[in-house]
């Protein structure tokens, strides 16, 4: 008994940090990699913080309690080279299937801290678009697909609520631009295209 002790003992000081226990290695892993980050890919953390809530004044967005699907298939797409962005495009093609399915995992049970939307204290027009869209333009509202107050829903669209500006005006403006994929059943390319500049911009402020 005592070998045993003595043997768990000194494993525990050549690992780094407490010893994976069985059925969790893949939560292991996906933190290591946002944490540490692999050989060839720097951590997650980096840009996108520590707990995966993102860096308002850079742009990057929050991660943190995120749907873990959505997360793997943008890394897929990343991966792929159908999304672009040179920096995750080169990272998620570094990281193995099991790695980018690993880290979605970890940031989709981090806690997510993201503002509650109050529709009263919003421009009027910005407020209609957030709550009841544009029907006469076919646009339907923001939170009736990604969810009350913008949170995201368990179908795994995307919350948009808490997302930097910056984030939010580019990735419009990629739908706009035909420089994200339209995956079967997602209006947002169209919805993109029918917003104005000047609504993206207010949207995107009034929900950081």
């Amino acid at each position: 008994m005592k070998n045993r002790k003595r043997i768990f003992a000194a494993l525990l000081m050549l690992s780094d940090g407490p010893l994976a226990i069985a059925g969790t290695s893949t939560n292991t892993l996906g933190e290591k990699i946002a944490r540490k980050g692999t050989g060839e890919v720097p951590a997650c953390a980096i840009c996108h913080g520590d707990h995966g809530e993102g860096n308002i004044k850079a742009g990057y967005p929050r991660l943190a309690g995120m749907n873990a699907e959505y997360l793997d298939q943008q890394m897929a797409l990343y991966a792929q080279d159908e999304r672009k962005n040179r920096i995750m495009q080169e990272y998620a093609q570094k990281l193995s299937i099991a790695e980018r399915r690993a880290v979605s995992d970890y940031y989709a049970n981090q806690t997510a801290h993201s503002p509650d939307i109050d529709l009263q204290t919003l421009p009027p027009q910005a407020a209609k678009l957030l709550g009841v869209g544009a029907p006469n333009r076919g646009i339907p509202s923001c939170f009736s697909c990604h969810g009350g107050n913008g949170q995201g829903n368990k179908d795994g669209i995307a919350p948009i609520a808490g997302q930097p500006a910056i984030y939010f005006i580019h990735q419009m403006n990629a739908w706009r631009f035909n420089q994200r994929p339209v995956t079967e059943g997602n209006p947002m390319a169209v919805i993109a295209k029918t917003l104005t500049l000047k609504e993206i911009v207010m949207l995107a402020h009034a929900l950081q």
